[in-house]
């Protein structure tokens, strides 16, 4: 009796470890390849109901690289207009790529050089816009950081407009926190059709046309456009900050330091998709 007992404890245990497995693999294995990704952190976040749908590491303080420049671009357009005729500075035209070249003293109307900012990462483009929006580069980082405290991010410290390594202070911010960045530039029109634009020409006073590139790839590769916001340095690697769109919202996703960023994009907004359209969320 003992051992008949004993046969179907052992049978029962068995048998709980085989469906323990196997519902713990059919919950993991369709979304597994999203685990393949190079980027340190990521997330997925449905952009209507603000619920988290995927996070590897969403937390981890990391560089971000020309990702900040979102930050820079909103606290242009709650500040300042576009309108406004900004001078080039020595500080602004001597800054590291990327940027535009722009020359010393040189002047630029706002939303043009918003554009630099936001479709080719332009660097010293940025410089002019904190020393015009606010006297001084640091001035302007304080508008920063005070923005990022309001919108919750809690990871999060601005060090320079353009996501430039600081050499006087560590700047670093989240997955996390940068999707709620997202979240809320997504509502400046401008901004919006600027992650938009493809290609488009600006001049200053000096009347020489410069050529505009947007850096995200994917506005060419997809057939239903990725838009976003590019980063990269040799510290940070790359780094993305973008969202999809759909009739009642859409996704809005981030990956930091990343070593191959347009493979990993694809598959975390894939699989992002499937699971904003009712696929199993993956712990």
């Amino acid at each position: 009796m003992r051992k008949y007992i004993s046969c179907l404890v052992l049978i029962s245990v068995v048998f709980a470890m085989l469906l323990a497995v196997k519902v713990k693999g059919c919950f993991k294995h369709q979304y597994s390849t999203i685990v393949n990704i190079t980027a340190k952190s990521a997330i997925v976040m449905d952009l209507r109901r603000n619920k988290i749908l995927y996070e590897k590491d969403a937390n981890l303080r990391l560089a971000p690289a020309s990702t900040t420049k979102i930050m820079t671009a909103v606290i242009v357009l709650e500040h300042g207009g576009l309108d406004r005729v900004l001078t080039v500075s020595r500080k602004a035209s001597n800054i590291e790529p990327s940027k535009l070249g722009l020359k010393r003293n040189i002047q630029y109307k706002t939303e043009d050089l918003l554009a630099a900012v936001v479709m080719s990462s332009s660097n010293d483009a940025a410089i002019v816009l904190a020393e015009g929006i606010a006297g001084t580069e640091e001035e302007f980082v304080v508008l920063m950081n005070i923005k990022a405290k309001a919108l919750g991010m809690e990871n999060t410290r601005f060090a320079n407009s353009t996501g430039l390594p600081s050499k006087k202070e560590e700047q670093y911010s989240s997955a996390y926190d940068l999707v709620r960045l997202m979240s809320h530039a997504l509502t400046k029109e401008k901004i919006v059709e600027l992650l938009n634009a493809k290609e488009m020409f600006i001049a200053g006073s000096d009347n020489i046309k410069l050529r505009l590139r947007n850096h995200n790839k994917m506005l060419w590769r997809k057939p239903e456009s990725i838009i976003g916001k590019t980063g990269y340095t040799i510290k940070a690697k790359h780094c993305f900050l973008g969202v999809v769109y759909r009739k009642k919202g859409g996704i809005v996703f981030a990956i930091l330091s990343a070593r191959t960023p347009w493979k990993d994009l694809s598959i975390l907004v894939n699989h992002g998709l499937h699971l904003y359209n009712g696929g199993l969320r993956l712990e």
